[in-house]
């Protein structure tokens, strides 16, 4: 039983044919520059390892690439299934579902027509997967489409967690709240959490740290998220890649005024000029990384901000839950930098912390415990797999129907 899952974005197919049986990948890759000149595909049958790797091909549109898509899943020398009659179900990665999805949806064109009049809460993402959506419906209409929320999980955050402090009109004029995004790998990470440690989801207490590009961190109580530091967009909370997190939102008016800046100005600045890149002009943790190392001083204070953020955060978050059975630290910067995860977790020794520095060095994308055995609250590194949650979604919701 195998489901194809999705991300798309606006120039962008990324995908994965999953064996569920076996939560084996038997296929993966992506298509990029989709709309431009220079689109091609990137593709791997990990059965066999037969690739295409940036391949040129004409996509001048959503359509174009998924057709790509899917006749390569199927070509005779490099595929993986004869026919799309092997694809049970297509799973969607959807930004944004607002407070009307509370869980992976099947999509119909009302649900369709539901999340496009979303669209305004994610703009930068939201168009891509309903391209892709339609695309997949249009070529193969006999497949089930499934969409799977980044926000679903987050619905669960009681409201004066979500509210934020401004005149209520606004909320309910503009629903303006505390959304929280990554809730694919939340819910992922969770349910490992749930068999490393023997004990049933809804009686799990944990801070789980998602920082990549993104970052963001959720504290989850009984199993359910009560509290995560993206807000009303992926912008708040941790200092990212581009993205500035946290700051006073006198800021934006000053500067504004100062600079004569529009809003759209501004939000460039705050989503794509800032972060690591606005610091220390360096965005790219392995080469902020690099710097910091030869003592460039940007470059160290971004990797303080960034490290000591996400610390308070943690310290937060364990004051919200009071009890802490774990914390886990997943996305591409947590799980290949054994030093970031120090960081954020040093000297707190008082608080129940204790890292073990030859585990936590040791880890090699596996997932392992990283805290000393006199660690009171027990640290893991476990390497996130949004596709697999996002293919585990789709099925069960394909099985009711």
């Amino acid at each position: 039983m195998k489901v194809l899952s999705l991300n798309c974005g606006s120039s962008t197919i990324k995908f994965q044919l999953i064996e569920m049986d076996t939560n084996e990948v038997i296929a993966k890759g992506r298509c990029d520059k989709v709309g431009y000149d220079s689109s091609n595909i990137i593709y791997k049958n990990l059965r066999d390892g037969k690739i295409l790797d940036e391949v040129p091909m004409k996509m001048s549109n959503h359509k174009e690439g998924m057709k790509i898509l899917l006749d390569t899943l199927q070509d005779e020398k490099i595929g993986v299934i004869k026919s799309l009659e092997e694809v049970y179900a297509v799973g969607h990665r959807t930004p944004h579902g607002g407070e009307k999805f509370y869980e992976a949806t099947l999509i119909t064109p009302e649900v369709l027509n539901e999340i496009e009049a979303l669209s305004p809460l994610a703009p930068l993402h939201t168009p891509g997967v309903i391209m892709g959506i339609k695309a997949i419906m249009e070529l193969a209409p006999n497949l089930k489409n499934v969409a799977v929320f980044d926000t679903s999980f987050h619905q669960t955050i009681p409201d004066f967690n979500y509210i934020y402090g401004i005149d209520y009109k606004y909320y309910e004029k503009y629903r303006i709240r505390r959304y929280g995004f990554h809730g694919t790998s939340y819910m992922y990470i969770l349910s490992r959490l749930e068999e490393i440690l023997n004990k049933p989801k809804d009686e799990i207490n944990a801070i789980i740290c998602h920082i990549g590009s993104g970052a963001s961190i959720c504290a989850i109580k009984n199993g359910k998220s009560y509290d995560t530091s993206m807000g009303f967009t992926p912008t708040e909370g941790l200092v990212m890649e581009t993205r500035c997190g946290d700051i006073d939102p006198s800021i934006v008016t000053k500067l504004m005024k100062e600079e004569n800046l529009s809003a759209d100005e501004v939000d460039d600045i705050l989503n794509k000029k800032s972060g690591r890149l606005g610091i220390a002009g360096i965005g790219d943790f392995r080469m902020l990384k690099e710097a910091a190392l030869k003592g460039d001083e940007k470059a160290i204070l971004a990797r303080n901000i960034q490290s000591n953020k996400t610390k308070k955060y943690i310290g937060a978050y364990m004051a919200e839950l009071n009890r802490v059975d774990a914390i886990c630290f997943t996305g591409g910067i947590a799980e290949n930098n054994a030093c970031e995860r120090k960081k954020c977790v040093e000297n707190m020794e008082e608080l129940g912390i204790v890292i073990d520095d030859e585990r936590n060095e040791k880890v090699a994308g596996k997932e392992t415990l990283i805290s000393a055995d006199n660690s009171k609250i027990k640290v893991y590194m476990i390497p996130t797999n949004e596709e697999l949650e996002i293919a585990k979604q789709t099925l069960d919701v394909v099985s009711k129907c």
